[in-house]
């Protein structure tokens, strides 16, 4: 009796809840958009990603006009960025004497542009509902077309920013996350919106609601464990967290300090493991222009006992430079030495972090004494995209450094390689939710590509996966330390690494045929009545 009372109280306040909502509909939705983020990294709750998001239909669903619609979507779309992209204010107080004063404007700037593409999807759906006279099922699927459409463009219109895409409500469950070998995050997302849409609904929608997310965990079971996992390769890596503090980092009195303290752990660590074949380092690993001069290459080949029979490469990111004749150009690179102490190869970031190391329109607003939060005088040069990194005994090595691990589409180009490597500086970022969403979004390269995926990052996460996204080992944010790794074998390209996005487009033309289908019959039924 006492379990039905609570039950019985429960349903009550929901229902007082609800009905507060439909008076202040932008403020649920608001609410709603805040709550989002609890479903993604490092929350992972799933139940939030289905009540916000089914919030939010309801509420759409009752909207009458297209800007009340589009002002709905604005709101959602603001709430979940603001919450969900809070942790990039962080950067402005590494040096916050100086960019202290614009962290007001990036924190609600930044989300307040990226929800127009939700109040475009909602402004949109909502015309195209009353156009069509969609009720029910059909206009849900509709919301839900636009709304994943709209996550496509974010993804895409200017440099993009594929952050938090719906997907990760799914994602961040290994045993939801193996669709996005066949259909990629976007199309696994649409899914995830789907079955968000019609679990509140009556009759056989609920059941599609309820099936979406079993069909993936069976899915997913079957490729974790219904497939034989092939075995490592001969590969041996040391990854390498050293774990500066970005605030630190640059100073130069703590310069050769910082340089020593990274010599030093990666002495220790290959010392335990002598058999090494790779070293990692993070992005930007050293405060200096190691490829200038022969200081490098000789403290490196130092590094290792003479006796030492094989001396592993090293991989590392750093800051290197073009002296040109009107200008100097700074790039964002990783650099593969051999153990000798010889520069071998490199591969310079191809996506550039606008605001961070460049700024939109750079020479007008330097003129005007704006600066992005590397302070480097004109920005960084984007380097060639895809490039690849080889060298006699090592795997052939696809670099993403830092956030272009969030992008699909630069792990996707031929020639395949044999390991995606994202290294990465997530020390601007602090203990923040931040470097929790980074690697979970880095892991879903692995699973889309069928490549084993190894990160190193300066204060963590570094951690290392299969080719099916499993974690093989990690270190903790804000740990030092290193991991010894054994190379996981890559599996045959999946379906999406052979068709990318075009299953994605192909899953949203049969969307919009059976909502059009389903609104067809049913006004097709009302003129019968």
């Amino acid at each position: 009796m006492g379990a039905m009372r609570a039950i019985d109280r429960a349903a009550s306040a929901l229902k007082s809840l609800w009905v507060l909502a439909q008076m202040h509909p932008k403020k649920a939705a608001l609410l709603a958009g805040f709550c989002l983020p609890l479903a993604f990294a490092p929350f992972f709750l799933l139940p939030l990603f289905y009540l916000s998001y089914g919030v939010f239909f309801a509420l759409w669903a009752r909207t009458d006009s297209v800007k009340a619609a589009s002002g709905l979507g604005w709101c959602f779309g603001f709430g979940q960025f603001f919450i969900g992209l809070i942790w990039m204010g962080e950067a402005f107080l590494v040096e916050a004497e100086r960019f202290l004063f614009l962290l007001p404007f990036a924190i609600t700037l930044l989300p307040a542009g990226l929800a127009f593409f939700p109040a475009l999807a909602a402004g949109l759906a909502f015309w195209a509902r009353q156009r069509f006279a969609l009720t029910g099922v059909s206009a849900a699927l509709l919301m839900c077309l636009c709304l994943a459409i709209a996550a496509y463009l974010r993804s895409t219109i200017l440099t993009g920013l594929p952050w938090n895409l719906p997907v990760m409500g799914w994602a961040g469950w290994l045993y939801l996350a193996q669709g996005v070998a066949f259909i990629g995050a976007h199309g696994l997302g649409f899914l995830a919106l789907i079955s968000a849409a019609l679990l509140p609904l009556a009759g056989r929608a609920r059941l599609v609601g309820l099936a979406l997310p079993l069909l993936a965990f069976c899915l997913s079971l079957v490729q974790l464990h219904g497939r034989a996992t092939p075995p490592a390769t001969e590969t041996r890596l040391i990854v390498m967290q050293p774990n500066i503090a970005q605030r630190d980092k640059w100073q130069p009195e703590k310069r050769e300090a910082h340089i020593d303290n990274t010599f030093r752990l990666t002495r220790m660590a290959v010392a335990q493991a002598p058999d090494i074949d790779l070293v990692i380092w993070p992005e930007t690993a050293l405060p200096a222009l190691i490829d200038e001069g022969p200081g490098f290459g000789e403290r490196l080949r130092a590094l290792y006992p003479a006796e030492m029979k094989k001396r592993p490469h090293l991989l590392t990111g750093a800051i290197r430079r073009e002296l040109g004749a009107t200008k100097t150009a700074f790039y964002n690179s990783a650099l593969l030495w051999s153990g000798e102490g010889y520069l071998l190869a490199r591969s310079d970031k191809h996506h550039l972090v606008p605001f961070g190391e460049y700024l939109p329109l750079q020479d007008w607003l330097e003129a005007l004494g704006f600066e992005q939060l590397t302070r480097l005088r004109g920005g960084y040069s984007a380097g060639a995209a895809h490039a690849r990194l080889r060298a006699a005994g090592l795997p052939d090595m696809a670099m993403l450094i830092c956030y272009e691990a969030i992008f699909p589409d630069l792990s996707a180009a031929a020639p395949r390689p044999d390991v995606l490597i994202n290294i990465t500086n997530d020390g601007w970022f602090g203990h923040s939710i931040g470097p929790h969403q980074h690697v979970a979004q880095a892991r879903l390269r692995a699973i889309e590509q069928g490549l084993p995926l190894i990160r190193a990052a300066n204060t963590g996460i570094s951690a290392g996966f299969d080719a099916r996204g499993r974690l093989l080992q990690k270190l903790a944010l804000g740990e030092t330390g290193s991991l010894t790794l054994q190379l996981p074998q890559k599996l045959p390209p999946t379906l999406y690494a052979r068709f990318g996005d075009t299953l994605f487009f192909g899953l949203c033309f049969f969307v919009a045929g059976v909502t059009g289908a389903l609104g067809g019959r049913k006004r097709l039924r009302g003129r019968e009545g």
